[in-house]
């Protein structure tokens, strides 16, 4: 995974400024380095590993049904109740032919007796309620495993977009700042020619109301840069006024991706590979165990228990002791619809998540049909834009020379700068979108 994404994005080729407004020195970052600080940081991944950690126990917790279960029991009574007292007797094994006396049994001493019992049970058939519950929370651990690695997908997919919105909200800044440049010299250009008696005033008014145009737009780039910082370190899970150095997108060279595949190639990759698909798929099948567990309620429940018991006036004697083997059987006759209810609950609930598997299925081949044509879009634009870069910086350098000798108007210069800018613009965008159509395209497949 972080082999493509550095081959990727090729953020050895350029390097971003590496001091902050105030001249500080700022801690580079790359992309690679940003996915690994959210694999730490990131609280949607937190949370996702939360709720598997959650799903896993719910998993122990249902087999632990299948175990016998062994309780201690302690009990303490200090009692003038003739039934507990004479029974608390016979269990300290203190009984004596003088207890018989009818004023004792009728108005009896205090009696303090400590109860300590041992008891083991285990359920023999429930119906399948058990085995229902530990299929279930089998398939439930496994699906929150299968969105954990899908949320692990969309954090990097999320590192992936901030970081090159950051990257491209920088570059603009650096775009509005060459044509704030641009602009200034052309100001001084048309001063320097009103000055000469060569244009009118009107022309000098033009090229100054341009250059408060493009101050605007400088001073708006700041501001994205500034915004694309936080989110970029919201999703790393860092401090929301933390600045990097970052990593430029490929400004030396071509961006490059992976060669094309076929489309229905990738669409069977990710019915086969999305793990959000397989924890759908997963639920589906809870579900339908859920509808077994339900079931059980009208089936009988057999069990069976033994207890050891040790009765005394002590904490912790054995004055008297005995044990029971038991064994349970119960069969619900009546309980109203309950049962009925639970049933027809558990196969609607099943329903429900059989078509959300299956609309599940429609949305992923329709994501990956449709970053496929992005991505397809993407590596056209990014060849027009380099183009059109190209073609607008040799066309502002003839007009300039032509408004120089008076062969133009002001308007047919401060357009072929407008277009410069554009171009400029259009450039940084596309390279982004290609990068960001790529990795949407990978995160469609599931292999981010």
């Amino acid at each position: 995974m972080r082999g493509w994404i550095i081959g990727l994005l090729l953020l050895a080729l350029a390097a971003a400024p590496v001091t902050g407004a105030g001249g500080e020195a700022l801690e580079p970052l790359t992309l690679e380095e940003a996915i690994q600080i959210a694999m730490e940081g990131n609280r949607q991944l937190d949370i996702a590993s939360a709720s598997a950690d959650a799903a896993e126990q719910s998993s122990v917790e249902a087999r632990s049904h299948l175990v016998p279960r062994v309780d201690l029991i302690e009990d303490f009574s200090w009692t003038t109740n003739p039934v507990y007292v004479f029974g608390n007797l016979l269990g300290q094994e203190s009984f004596t032919a003088a207890n018989f006396d009818i004023g004792f049994l009728n108005q009896p001493d205090s009696l303090t007796n400590f109860r300590t019992q041992v008891m083991v049970s285990q359920p023999v058939y429930t119906g399948g309620k058990i085995r229902s519950g530990v299929d279930a929370a089998r398939a439930g651990r496994d699906a929150a495993e299968s969105d954990r690695e899908r949320t692990r997908q969309q954090v990097v997919h999320q590192v992936l977009d901030a970081y090159t919105g950051a990257v491209l909200a920088e570059r603009y800044r650096e775009v509005a700042g060459e044509s704030l440049k641009t602009s200034q010299a052309h100001e001084k250009l048309v001063a320097d020619m009103y000055q000469a008696g060569l244009v009118v005033e009107s022309d000098l008014l033009q090229v100054q109301v341009r250059r408060t145009e493009i101050e605007e737009m400088v001073i708006r780039a700041e501001s994205a840069a500034a915004v694309s910082m936080a989110g970029l370190n919201m999703v790393m899970g860092e401090p929301m006024g933390k600045v990097y150095a970052l990593s430029a997108l490929c400004d030396s060279g071509a961006c490059k991706v992976e060669d094309e595949e076929a489309l229905e190639v990738l669409v069977n990759e990710a019915r086969a590979g999305r793990p959000d698909l397989k924890a759908s798929a997963l639920k589906a099948e809870a579900a339908s165990l859920m509808i077994r567990e339900a079931r059980s309620g009208g089936r009988p429940e057999v069990g069976v228990s033994g207890i050891y018991e040790a009765n005394a006036e002590d904490f912790i004697g054995a004055d008297g002791t005995n044990w029971s083997v038991m064994a349970h059987a119960r069969l619900r006759l009546f309980g109203g619809k309950e049962v009925r209810a639970k049933v027809a609950r558990s196969e609607a609930e099943h329903r429900m998540a059989l078509s959300a598997s299956e609309l599940m299925g429609q949305s992923v081949e329709l994501e990956v049909r449709t970053a496929f044509h992005e991505l397809k879009a993407a590596r056209k634009r990014i060849e027009q834009a380099g183009m059109a870069v190209g073609l607008a910086g040799a066309s502002l350098v003839m007009v300039e020379d032509r408004y120089r000798e008076g062969l133009t108007t002001l308007v047919e210069l401060m357009e072929a700068e407008t277009a410069l800018t554009s171009a400029r613009t259009r450039e940084v965008q596309a390279r982004r979108d290609l990068l960001l159509a790529d990795a949407t395209l990978k995160l469609a497949i599931g292999r981010l």
